[in-house]
């Protein structure tokens, strides 16, 4: 058996870190994506800093050297997965 009980399965996953879950929690507390977007920029990162770096520079304002980009566009032209948009 994998896990012994609820209480070992808590405390082994609150230990667990990831670049996905990692860019999820930038994404949504610090970035006001949805979460439905923060999952489609995040899903299948494997760095999370240049996820949320790519997503900054295509949402941000082009006259503060970005691409001005609307939000949907920005995670799309971000994400690293293949899902369809």
């Amino acid at each position: 058996m994998l896990f012994n009980s609820g209480a070992a399965v808590s405390g082994e996953l609150s230990e667990i870190s990831s670049e996905p879950t990692n860019c999820y929690q930038l994404a949504w507390n610090n970035l006001g994506l949805s979460t439905g977007q923060a999952i489609k920029l995040c899903s299948g990162t494997t760095d999370a800093p240049k996820t949320i770096e790519c997503f900054i520079k295509a949402y941000g304002h082009p006259d503060d050297d970005g691409l001005g980009l609307p939000m949907g566009f920005a995670v799309n032209l971000c994400k690293t997965n293949s899902e369809p948009f």
